[in-house]
């Protein structure tokens, strides 16, 4: 697809928003947003979209840190502004409905293709949320492509996969650009396999280079997971709430999406153990109910969880009184961080980065790398080898002398 200016990037966002069921209100505050977010990049001479300008525009103009910190409500926001970055890389906006509620749909030139491509991914066992994840970045790939004028298999060539990546560098962190090129690569491959298409791109298809293995992962101090913790409110439901997720994350380590999806039947009150299903691995995982996290779970239900028929541990507060999406766990960990007044600049700040945090301290206190992977649910020791590179005490016992 190609650069849009600003003015006609909102006009024809704020047209796809409308288009896919937005509610007016956010189509409002998104006419606000984008009015503001132009203005703003006039100023600073800049004619195109990129997410560096959309965020810092965020910064300056709405105090977002401040906000969050405060508690102040700025959600939409930044929704907007990933809007217009969704719009220019694929044409099209994701209205965060979660992957498995969208329908998918592929232009005709490549849709017998892609179906059997995804079709095969599940036959050899990898995941639904997989299947839908690659099905997100192809739908991309085809939008840039239908924007170039290309419809056929056989009209792509290896520049056009070139020129997909680099439109991807305007809108994506590099994570999700090597995520993107890998379904994209895979896809091809696939295809001239099965003799879908005449010419085999695959080896000439480039392959980002991102280790996340490299990046030293964003952790937090004892210290400062008790202030988090003792910051919360605890005299209201939503922080009754709020602290018992977050003890159960900074505790056991479990993930944003195994605590949204806890169920009672995972809690073993008598022989104090919690034994779930991992939703990304699919993994079993039994942990010990710790006292604290036993308590805090028990006073949440006693006095701030509403009454409800849902079998899950943690519901929303207002109507309907379902349950809690992972998304949400992260935004709300986030958002906790900022209201204690923790530093947070330079350090990711989901529930993720409490999980490293843990396994940080664990590794602090000697505990053996075997039962840390089992205390996170991972598969090999290898996944959680990454924390080793946050205990500096243990990184100094490597370091060579130097002769001078």
């Amino acid at each position: 697809m190609r650069t849009l200016l600003l003015p006609e990037l909102a006009d024809k966002t704020f047209v796809a928003l409308k288009e896919a069921g937005a509610s007016s209100y956010y189509q409002t505050t998104f006419q606000t947003v984008a009015r503001q977010f132009i203005r703003y990049a006039t100023e600073k001479d800049a004619q195109t979209f990129s997410m560096d300008l959309g965020l810092q525009f965020l910064e300056d103009h709405y105090s977002m840190s401040e906000r969050i910190r405060e508690g102040k409500f700025c959600y939409q926001y930044l929704r907007s502004i990933n809007a217009m970055a969704e719009y220019q890389q694929s044409g099209s906006v994701i209205l965060y409905l979660a992957k498995d509620m969208r329908n998918y749909v592929f232009p005709d030139g490549f849709k017998e293709s892609a179906d059997a491509y995804l079709a095969y991914r599940k036959s050899i066992g990898f995941k639904k949320k997989s299947v839908q994840t690659f099905s997100l970045y192809l739908e991309r790939f085809f939008a840039f492509l239908d924007g170039k004028g290309i419809r056929l298999l056989n009209d792509i060539g290896i520049r056009d996969v070139y020129a997909f990546m680099d439109s991807l560098s305007a809108c994506y962190e590099k994570p999700t650009i090597n995520h993107t090129m890998r379904a994209v690569r895979y896809y091809l491959k696939y295809c001239y396999d099965n003799q879908l298409m005449e010419q085999e791109l695959f080896p000439k298809i480039p392959n980002p280079h991102y280790n996340r293995q490299s990046r030293i992962p964003s952790v937090y101090s004892e210290e400062e997971v008790r202030k988090l913790l003792s910051s919360i409110d605890q005299g209201n439901p939503c922080g009754l709430r709020d602290y018992s997720i977050i003890l159960l994350i900074t505790r056991l380590g479990l993930r944003s999406s195994d605590v949204a999806n806890l169920r009672f039947s995972n809690i073993d009150w008598e022989n104090e153990k919690i034994s779930l299903t991992q939703v990304k691995t699919g993994n079993p995982l039994e942990l010990p109910l710790l006292g604290d996290v036993g308590e805090s779970i028990i006073h949440y239900l006693q006095n701030g969880r509403p009454q409800t028929d849902s079998d899950h541990v943690f519901v929303r507060q207002v109507p309907p009184y379902t349950a809690f999406q992972s998304g949400c766990v992260g935004g709300m960990v986030r958002a906790h961080l900022q209201r204690a007044g923790i530093r947070v600049e330079g350090r990711k700040k989901g529930s993720h980065t409490l999980r490293h945090s843990l396994a940080s301290r664990l590794l602090e206190h000697e505990i053996p790398l075997p039962v840390i992977s089992e205390i996170l649910g991972h598969t090999t020791t290898q996944t959680t080898m990454v924390y080793l590179r946050v205990d500096m005490n243990e990184l100094k016992k490597c370091a060579l002398e130097v002769t001078v």
